[in-house]
């Protein structure tokens, strides 16, 4: 009988727990700490931009597009309303490919319907179970201990934690708790670096002055607290440009734009470094992106900035915070990335893999796709079979080797994210000519590099 443990329940672990058992695992359980799925997915929301889309395509064309069907089911009304709706510079001759499949998934309906999928697979979902220390033989990982005084065994682990700071980091390192209502540490307790006590080795980002962990530059409002008219734009495109230059005297911090230059394409003072892959760089145009999200609506944008200063702008007058609250000071992300090879195995162990933000690969769509391959690899470890990788012809394998080099040559901790959708990474795959896509182009992709359905092959 083979067992697969996942470990966190975001979209790289609902992804590995579905993998496993599309593999053939008889037993696939999933250890959440909180009592909600998607972890930061529940405010993500954004689909399909730039070089997400080819993820997206690859994992469909590899037989394992069921994650993506289920947020496709979950998608907002008025998505030609959304993409006519984004900036500027997505416009200009070159760029129009960037936004062109873009579209937003409803984060109110996404969590219950994740459930769902899982429970259709027959994954056994472990509620508020916090996992706080590993067992090992040799390098062999053998069980794992639960906040509760529980040791739960498997023949393989899949750690899909994640990487934000938890209530420690965010004191420590970015001014304190912020009550985030997706991360949720003061009810079930702090995100605990796993891979450190197997004997992985972990790089965490670094801001300027090298503090570990970066800023995450959002903020995030009730919706209902906004003025009649920012609803009514939200209903009509679910994503508006709210002005704020010169109607407050918040002032440009680079800070909250260093960690995402590489992610959104900017020059690490908040100014588009090319305008054929820069993606939401407001403090160039004076512009606050609320996109919407449920009960929220958020995003990039002016923060930390008081609440005081957020009512002076016009719309604004009533808002409620949802998170970051106090206005002091951000939300810390990037910690204990851990190295692993292209099968997202996790040395020096035989039998722990990694997927999701936990290995280098951020945004939901990178999330699937690893957490696809690190459940069929956990079930073929299992049962003593040859790791397989993403062919390296592919978008998959190609970020997943990018992402990996890039944190295992950075000297201590990268600076920035590697995000498929914009940035950086975005121009390699138009340099190779994965992107732009379509359909057509993934498929014979896929065919070529003869995975075509792989994932719908039993390993068991």
């Amino acid at each position: 009988m083979s067992k697969v443990i996942v470990i966190g329940g975001g979209s790289a672990g609902i992804s590995a727990a579905i993998g496993a058992r599309k593999a053939g695992a008889d037993q696939v359980i999933l250890l959440e700490r909180q009592d909600q799925l998607l972890g930061i997915g529940r405010i993500a929301g954004s689909m399909d931009v730039g070089g997400r889309y080819p993820l997206h395509l690859e994992i469909v064309e590899m037989g394992a597009g069921e994650v993506n069907e289920m947020f496709d089911e979950v998608s907002l009304d008025n998505m030609d309303n959304y993409r006519a709706s984004h900036y500027p510079w997505h416009s200009l001759p070159g760029s129009e490919e960037m936004t062109k499949h873009s579209w937003v998934y409803n984060v109110m309906t996404a969590e219950p319907a994740s459930r769902r999928l899982l429970e259709k697979f027959g994954v056994d979902i472990r509620w508020r179970t916090r996992v706080i220390d590993v067992e090992m033989e040799g390098n062999h990982v053998t069980k794992v201990k639960t906040a509760d005084c529980d040791w739960l065994e498997a023949d393989a682990f899949i750690d899909c934690t994640g990487s934000a700071g938890g209530m420690k980091d965010c004191r420590k390192n970015v001014g304190g708790c912020v009550m985030c209502p997706w991360m949720q540490c003061p009810t079930f307790g702090d995100r605990v670096n796993l891979t450190e006590k197997i004997g992985a080795k972990t790089w965490s980002m670094r801001q300027k002055d090298g503090t570990p962990g970066v800023k995450y530059n959002g903020i995030y409002f009730y919706k209902e607290s906004l003025s009649q008219e920012w609803k009514d734009a939200l209903a009509f495109s679910h994503q508006v440009f709210l002005p704020y230059r010169g109607l407050t005297d918040w002032d440009s911090d680079p800070e909250w734009s260093w960690a995402t230059r590489g992610q959104d394409g900017n020059d690490g003072e908040g100014h588009p470094a090319d305008a054929e892959t820069s993606w939401r760089v407001t403090p160039n145009t004076g512009r606050f992106r609320l996109l919407d999200r449920g009960i929220f609506a958020g995003g990039a944008g002016p923060s930390p900035i008081k609440l005081e200063q957020l009512r002076k702008i016009p719309g604004l007058e009533n808002v409620v915070v949802a998170g970051p609250v106090g206005g002091k000071n951000l939300w810390s992300l990037g910690h204990d990335l851990v190295f692993t090879d292209n099968t997202l195995l996790v040395p020096p162990t035989d039998n722990y893999f990694a997927a999701g933000s936990k290995a280098n690969m951020v945004d939901v769509q990178p999330c699937i796709n690893s957490g696809i391959l690190a459940g069929f690899n956990a079930v073929r470890s299992a049962v003593g079979k040859e790791l397989v990788e993403f062919p390296m012809s592919t978008a998959s394998g190609d970020i997943l080797d990018f992402s990996q080099k890039f944190l295992q040559n950075s000297e201590g901790g990268p600076t920035t994210f590697v995000s498929a959708h914009a940035g950086h990474y975005l121009k390699r795959l138009k340099d190779i000519g994965v992107f732009p896509d379509n359909e057509e182009k993934a498929k014979k992709r896929i065919a070529d590099a003869g995975f075509a359905d792989y994932f719908k092959q039993k390993v068991i």
